[in-house]
């Protein structure tokens, strides 16, 4: 990868003038609920979200960016009335027009997005990589025109059409396109995207999109990369035909972008993330086509430093089976015959298991024995409690038991550990049988050929080296101006971890006194919530002013207190105005935060139940502001639409 040295570093610094340090807490109000919350029932087929399929492996980041995904997409408002999208079970994408006069909610059918059939990989060339598809996303353009992505890397570009006698909408397909990454050559199939934004700019449309980097230039097909990467691509299409879409620069790193906003005149944009990218290829303004950076050679020298003879044994033979009931997890290990109890140390956190197994220097093992486990401090997938959490080993058939007591019980666990490494939960209760079975049959066999050198294998570390970093919480939100061309012209950062970002406005925003304002974002400081706004000055004849300034304007007041004690949050935005921060927790409710101007010492919190009844277990799966004048939010189930009147 290239080097990127930004020309500006702003810091992230609240000011002090703006902090309440009087601040007591929340005085929960009553929310009116039979007034202000509203329910619009979704016509038929509604909404089908799609399950990942038990065969694929998604990265932790990968399924916690799906977790959060907002399904309701922003639209435009045009004659008192508010345009929202939503893709429905068939894939339609419906139009939902909202009345502010009426408090009245139609939706429109429009056209339905095809999904590919194939099946398996992305191509022959890169077999190591499956296929599979992301949520479907679209950007509205205009009040006439969206950007549509099936999530399978087809774009659709369409045009949508109002007849004012009827009140009814129509659409007609402009230009579609497949999306082959910077190296097509390399692959067959179109690779699966998210939009994150996009705009038109002048003649042509600018958009975003994020997808799983394929690793192309590693030169061996099977080796599986040990730390999931993401690209992030710059593409334009001119708005007249013969249309045409090209890849104007690509960014990799090793995150899922937090916050993404381009530029009104399209100059640049600002990635906000927890980590930097760099940029990995430039479109070549000479020749018109793709040219490659020096990634080839960045790659082929961090080949060098991996280790790639066990590594896809280690992928290919499951390290332990595991079970669990609503109150525990129990996972089972196998170690080498005759393994003795001084040689496993094993400790337990609230949120951590730390497993070695001290067998000391051996010769690799064989694809018939599982490796030795180590996982040296690795975050399990949620909180045990480890004052009754406890192991157990049985050396005769080197059998080694971990008994984790759940903290919530109830609760699923997915996978074992923060990070899925891939080992599915036996569900059927003779595999354990069988499993212990062919252990003590092992043993009877070859009992009498026991020796040490036998079970002293190579300790592979599993648990610690094969594992990508994924402790989100904590870290360190970093925001990056890049130009169009690619260069990193500033970044700002401070020990300041990424709560949220505003709602959308639903107009396009535009210039003011130079300066280009983007969406601002929330970002933790000590307690609080600290809004920081987010803009770019446009007047190229002062060389010495950042691209990027970044300035605290307002403070929610112990946000970040009371967002960390909501375990089951899907959404959080704050209003475009600073008037309230909003959560959305688990399946029916709504938690809002008020916030005055002035430093008070208490501020209002309402909790609004969106449960239509007891018997109501849809899902929230998509949010949006759809009057920032009267706070008016609209929120997407997957059988309703729910409206809130705020203000």
């Amino acid at each position: 990868m290239s080097n990127n040295g930004s020309k500006y570093t702003v810091p992230i610094k609240p000011i002090r003038d703006l902090l309440n340090p009087k601040f007591e807490g929340y005085k929960l109000k009553v929310f009116d609920e039979n007034s202000r919350l509203l329910h619009f029932r979704l016509p038929p087929p509604g909404i089908t979200l799609s399950k990942i399929p038990t065969n694929k492996k998604l990265s932790y980041k990968e399924i916690l960016s799906r977790s959060h995904f907002n399904h309701l997409f922003k639209g435009f408002e045009i004659k008192e009335k508010v345009i929202c999208f939503y893709f429905d079970s068939e894939n339609f994408v419906v139009l939902v027009e909202y009345d502010m006069v009426t408090s009245n909610i139609v939706t429109h059918r429009l056209l339905k997005i095809q999904q590919p059939n194939y099946s398996g990989n992305v191509g022959e060339k890169n077999s190591s990589h499956q296929l599979y598809s992301n949520y479907s996303s679209l950007r509205a353009l205009s009040s006439n025109l969206i950007l549509v992505t099936n999530g399978s890397g087809e774009f659709v570009l369409v045009q949508i059409t109002k007849n004012d006698d009827t009140s009814l909408y129509s659409s007609e397909i402009l230009y579609q396109a497949g999306f082959q990454g910077h190296s097509p050559k390399l692959h067959s199939n179109y690779i699966p995207c998210v939009l994150l934004d996009g705009r038109i700019v002048g003649d042509d449309i600018l958009f975003i999109v994020y997808n799983r980097a394929l690793n192309p230039m590693s030169s061996d097909p099977t080796k599986e990369v040990q730390n999931v990467l993401f690209d992030i691509s710059l593409l334009q299409i001119p708005l007249t035909p013969p249309f045409g879409m090209k890849i104007i620069h690509v960014l990799r790193g090793p995150d899922i972008p937090l916050y993404c906003s381009i530029e009104f005149d399209g100059t640049g944009y600002v990635i906000g993330s927890n980590s930097e990218y760099e940029v990995v290829y430039k479109l070549s303004t000479q020749e018109d086509t793709m040219e490659p950076m020096d990634i080839e050679n960045d790659q082929k020298s961090a080949e060098q430093n991996e280790k790639s003879t066990t590594v896809q044994e280690v992928k290919n033979t499951s390290p332990y089976i595991w079970t669990q009931t609503p109150t525990d997890i129990t996972i089972y290990f196998q170690l080498p015959r005759g393994t003795p109890k001084t040689a496993i140390h094993c400790n337990f956190s609230q949120t951590h298991l730390s497993l070695t197994v001290n067998l000391g220097d051996t010769p690799p093992y064989t694809t018939e024995h599982p490796p030795i486990p180590c996982y040296a401090f690795t975050r399990l997938f949620d909180l045990i409690d480890p004052s009754v959490s406890l192991w157990t080993i049985e050396p005769t058939i080197g059998l080694l038991t971990l008994h984790l007591e759940k903290q919530d019980h109830n609760t699923r666990w997915s996978h074992v550990f923060q990070h899925d490494d891939g080992v599915f939960e036996t569900l059927d209760p003779n595999e354990f049988a069988e499993f212990r079975e062919r252990l003590e049959k092992f043993t009877a066999d070859a009992n009498e050929q026991l020796n040490q050198s036998e079970f002293k294998r190579l300790q592979h570390p599993i648990g610690h080296e094969m594992e990508e970093s994924i402790d989100y919480e904590g870290q360190s939100s970093i925001f990056m101006w890049f130009d169009r061309d690619g260069s990193l012209s500033a970044k700002a950062s401070g020990d300041n971890e990424f709560l949220c970002k505003q709602f959308e406005n639903l107009e396009n925003t535009g210039f003011s006194d130079n300066i280009s304002s983007l969406p601002s974002v929330c970002l933790k400081s000590d307690v609080d919530g600290i809004v920081y706004s987010i803009r770019h000055s446009t007047d190229s004849s002062i060389s010495v002013v950042s691209p990027l300034i970044m300035t605290h304007v307002a403070t929610f007041n112990a946000f970040a207190f009371v967002q960390a004690s909501k375990r089951e949050k899907r959404f959080m935005y704050h209003d475009p105005e600073n008037r309230f921060a909003i959560i959305l927790e688990g399946d029916h409710r709504a938690f809002v935060y008020r916030r005055h101007e002035s430093c008070e010492n208490h501020d209002e919190q309402f909790v609004i139940e969106l449960a239509v009844n007891s018997n109501d277990d849809s899902e929230i799966i998509g949010v949006q502001m759809v009057s920032i004048e009267n706070a008016h939010i609209m929120i997407l189930k997957s059988n309703s639409i729910m409206l809130i009147k705020l203000l």
